[in-house]
């Protein structure tokens, strides 16, 4: 029986050559491992929406400051994930330079690119104050100091510099009535003097050429147009009853007869710190020009800010014979020609 030869064992060429593909192997794997985690990850960072903060959304304010500076501050407040991925995409696509700074507000999750569009875009946040018709300036500066803008001393100086109004009204010694009620947006840092101007310039645009010349027909100037609109929109909050006030203090300042306002005996004594959320007798008799139960025709200035509709609703009011008029107790008015009429209203409705 003939023996079996062994094979021949492997030539050191063989060995050699098994072992480089083993190493480049192993190498291969080691090498791409870390590659391919650190694409994972950057698909996390960059594709994944992401909000780290609590609550639906958060405002952060950016600083003009460096590139890194805002990146950290964004981890820190939740708005990026972190690690060194945010640094290298703005390297690579040039946009670090061109982050604004500004207060910025964020809701839920965003990816890292949605992040960055809204800085790139200087897509900043606007805090919108609603001023209502008919408010004191101490009212509306109020509503702006409550939002964080400015001081109330650099209010008041403002609201003392009739520069901006000395055209419309060169007897003006403030700018009460002058302070346009409407929606603002301001974006953080606006100053007082902008918030100011912003205001002026809104009742310039509603205070056309062309209501100045029909004011100059019914032998009104501009402050007494908007005196005899605050007075309006003091006294009513119904649209469809402004002409009609409007009518009752044109008919009365025709026949030489005080306006008896309310809201001017108020004026007055908030302008002296004594007023206390009701009317008495005795306030009736207060020594002030503002007391239109003292002094016949229109108080000295306005007495609130009014929109639009009264301003216009004292340029144009309706034709009627009234003379007074009483609230209803439900937000309306009833009006009488004469005064036995106003008196069985007064009777009806106020006791």
């Amino acid at each position: 029986m003939t023996a079996r030869r062994r094979p021949p064992p492997p030539s050191r060429s063989v060995k050699r050559s098994t072992a480089l593909r083993t190493f480049f192997l192993f190498s291969a794997v080691f090498l791409w491992v870390p590659v391919v985690m650190g694409l994972v990850l950057y698909y996390l960072w960059a594709e994944v929406p992401y909000r780290g903060y609590d609550g639906p959304k958060i405002l952060v304010e950016v600083p003009h400051a460096p590139t890194q500076e805002i990146l950290s501050l964004l981890q820190d407040r939740g708005v990026l994930r972190q690690g060194p991925f945010g640094r290298i995409y703005l390297a690579v696509t040039g946009r670090g330079r061109r982050l604004q700074a500004g207060e910025y507000l964020f809701e839920g999750p965003l990816t890292a690119p949605q992040v960055f569009d809204k800085l790139v875009r200087g897509d900043i946040y606007y805090h919108r104050v609603t001023v209502p018709e008919g408010l004191r300036s101490g009212q509306i500066f109020a509503l702006f100091l409550k939002e964080g803008f400015g001081e109330e001393k650099e209010f008041r100086q403002e609201f003392l510099d009739t520069s901006r109004i000395a055209d419309l009204d060169p007897e003006a010694t403030d700018l009460e009535g002058y302070l346009y009620p409407d929606t603002y947006a301001l974006a953080k840092g606006t100053t007082t003097k902008q918030i100011v101007d912003k205001m002026v310039a809104n009742h310039r645009q509603v205070w056309t050429d062309a209501w100045r010349a029909r004011a100059a027909e019914e032998g009104l100037d501009t402050r007494e147009v908007v005196t005899l609109a605050s007075l309006i929109e003091k006294e009513t909050g119904q649209a469809e009853e402004r002409a009609v006030i409007s009518s009752v203090f044109h008919n009365r300042l025709q026949k030489g007869m005080k306006l008896q306002c309310d809201p001017t005996i108020i004026f007055a004594l908030v302008m002296r710190d004594r007023y206390r959320g009701m009317i008495t007798r005795s306030d009736l008799r207060i020594q002030s020009r503002y007391n239109t139960y003292a002094f016949s025709g229109l108080p000295p200035g306005p007495i609130a800010n009014p929109g639009k509709d009264a301003l216009e609703a004292a340029l144009l009011p309706q034709k009627t014979d009234y003379l007074y008029f009483v609230s209803m107790n439900n937000g309306r008015h009833t009006f009488s020609a004469n005064l036995d009429d106003h008196n069985r209203a007064v009777a009806r409705y106020q006791r």
